[in-house]
């Protein structure tokens, strides 16, 4: 059983920080909070929270994992009821059922699966997301694309003011994605997964940050000495990963916790 703990300002920080980390729904996790946290004093002093997670998908495989005992032939116990009962008292039918979740992931299962109410899905996401638009003093024009080989409900928003939707570093795009993430999965019967952007914002920060990764290489090669970047997200970290993990002369790690965990790039040894 595989746990790891999360940070973030509020309780739904850390629950978000942990989804995108381990690259699943928030519904997938199980979650307990160790430490509420603190507002500090004059707002000096503020501890973050701190959550423990469990994956769910990784209790059902552990359940799954444990071998059968017995080795009878099926038609052995066919014949007989009475042999049938002492079976199942032994606990057989349960060690059978296992076996057929190792044949059959639910998880995978869930997850390639279009949904049958995806129209239904996608008219209620757009409606959800318009509200909460609005809310926000914006005045979205809203167009959602759903990519059935994917599985991938690809939603763009245009209109004026979409600085504030961004926020800094795409914060708040983030955190809506997530938000609605969670409306999208809430009732469906597979795993959706989201893309939210606007004005090319997603292509854009990427573009962005693989022109960092090279100048801050290109200064730890004429330096010699290690770079500390800010704190980034998990797939801007990955960005930066994946921009220089061909560089032959320098490597990147990440170092401290969310939501304050950071990329290093150094010279290789």
């Amino acid at each position: 059983m595989s746990v790891k703990k999360f940070t973030g300002k509020t309780e739904s920080d850390a629950v978000m920080n942990a989804a995108m980390e381990l690259g699943i729904p928030s519904t997938d996790l199980d979650y307990t909070v160790i430490d509420p946290g603190s507002n500090g004093f004059l707002g000096l002093f503020k501890k973050p929270v701190i959550i423990e997670v469990v994956k769910k998908e990784e209790k059902k495989v552990e359940k799954a994992e444990k071998p059968a005992v017995s080795n009878k032939p099926k038609k052995k116990f066919e014949k007989k009821q009475e042999s049938l009962k002492n079976e199942k008292k032994s606990g057989y039918n349960k060690k059978s059922s296992n076996k057929q979740k190792e044949t059959v992931p639910v998880k995978e299962t869930r997850k390639n699966k279009t949904p049958e109410n995806i129209e239904e899905i996608v008219k209620n996401t757009e409606k959800y997301l318009d509200e909460v638009l609005r809310a926000m003093g914006l005045n979205p024009k809203l167009n959602l694309y759903y990519n059935r080989r994917e599985n991938v409900l690809n939603i763009n928003v245009s209109g004026e003011k979409m600085g504030a939707l961004i926020g800094k570093h795409g914060q708040t795009l983030d955190a809506l994605q997530y938000l609605t993430s969670l409306f999208v999965n809430k009732e469906s019967e597979s795993f959706i997964k989201i893309k939210l952007d606007t004005e090319n914002y997603r292509e854009r920060r990427q573009q962005t940050l693989e022109k960092l990764a090279g100048s801050i290489a290109y200064k730890v090669k004429k330096n010699k000495k290690p770079i500390y970047l800010e704190p980034m997200n998990p797939n801007e970290r990955r960005i930066i990963h994946s921009a220089l993990q061909r560089d032959p002369y320098v490597i990147t790690k990440s170092e401290g916790k969310d939501p304050y965990r950071k990329v290093v790039v150094m010279l290789k040894k």
